[in-house]
């Protein structure tokens, strides 16, 4: 038996609750993994809340770090032993996780298990907004919602490793210097005088902003760009971005995309890609993730209200084992 922490239902984080799941037999091409930490997203509360499906036995999470500790038949690209590291793998919050053997990317020896864990699936989000959904030229400027978090933080050093201005935009003063420290130039806490003061900034507006929070406010993004920028969509913590009129686009010949990690990783040839490079500037440093809280997984409820509450700051993990 493997120990996981399962979703009882739907709801708050009391349906949470630690239990045993049977052990999973090998396909082909599949491989056992002994997870050390699993990583805490959005998505697990959105799998907790029933917006969308959980892993296996009810068991959500999707991302982690861990070793490889039986491989299938048909498995060449991997061995018993090696470190891996996983951003599309459902039911991770658990002892054992099965999946393709694909689906794992070998984590280089350089980086720390914790580091591991903290960049992959944030850093691939990153990689595709900075250098796919809209790539920004040296010297233009973004704005960047959410930037004290997992994504954001990553997201502004990838755009500052192109050259770009990055105005970040925090939920509480006390977040300010872990924006601060990602590479944004200018810091201000989100309040109803945003779109004054990024213009009082940038009074030409911005090339994009990149928006996780979704919900009524992101449509001020809008009113955020100058002409031929963008407002990236790529998260929905406060809600759906309600219908608005088309016609707001015209003044400045605007864009609004709604980008989708399923987009940019379409084949498995384009996942590792993405991931093997986020791996890689990590392990040299140029990509740094910003350390958050870490629970063991009996206390991953906390680490679910940490998260909801915007507490909490960088990446947040569950020490599995």
């Amino acid at each position: 038996m493997v120990q996981a922490m399962a979703a009882h239902g739907t709801g708050g984080v009391d349906v949470l609750r630690l239990v045993e799941i049977p052990e999973v037999e090998l396909a082909p091409g599949e491989v056992r993994v002994a997870v050390r930490l699993s990583g805490v997203n959005f998505w697990d509360v959105m799998q907790r809340r029933g917006l969308v499906p959980l892993g296996p036995a009810d068991v959500p999470g999707v991302e982690g770090v861990g070793e490889v500790i039986e491989v299938g038949a048909e498995v060449d690209s991997l061995r018993v032993g090696d470190r891996v590291a996983w951003s599309k793998v459902a039911g991770s919050y658990a002892q054992q996780v099965v999946a393709p053997a694909w689906m794992f990317v070998p984590v280089p020896i350089e980086l720390a298990d914790e580091d591991a864990a903290r960049v992959l699936m944030q850093g691939v989000t990153a990689q595709y907004l900075a250098e796919s959904t809209w790539p920004l030229e040296s010297g233009d400027s973004a704005v960047v919602m959410a930037a004290a978090g997992g994504v954001g933080t990553l997201l502004t050093q990838f755009l500052v490793a192109r050259g770009a201005r990055v105005i970040g935009v925090v939920s509480r003063e006390e977040k300010r210097a872990t924006a601060l420290s990602a590479g944004a130039e200018n810091v201000l806490v989100d309040s109803e005088r945003l779109v004054e003061e990024v213009r009082q900034l940038v009074p030409d507006g911005v090339g994009a902003v990149f928006d996780a929070n979704g919900g009524d406010a992101a449509l001020r993004g809008v009113d955020l760009l100058r002409h031929r920028g963008a407002l990236v969509l790529y998260g929905a913590a406060n809600g759906p971005v309600p219908p608005f009129d088309l016609g707001r686009l015209g003044n400045g010949s605007l864009y609004v995309t709604r980008a989708s990690g399923r987009d940019y990783a379409r084949t498995e040839e384009e996942w590792r890609g993405r991931a093997d490079d986020v791996l890689a500037r990590a392990a040299a440093g140029t990509l740094r993730p910003i350390a958050g809280g870490v629970w063991p997984l009996s206390e991953a409820a906390e680490a679910h209200r940490q998260l909801e509450s915007r507490a909490s700051t960088g990446k947040l993990l569950l020490a599995v084992s």
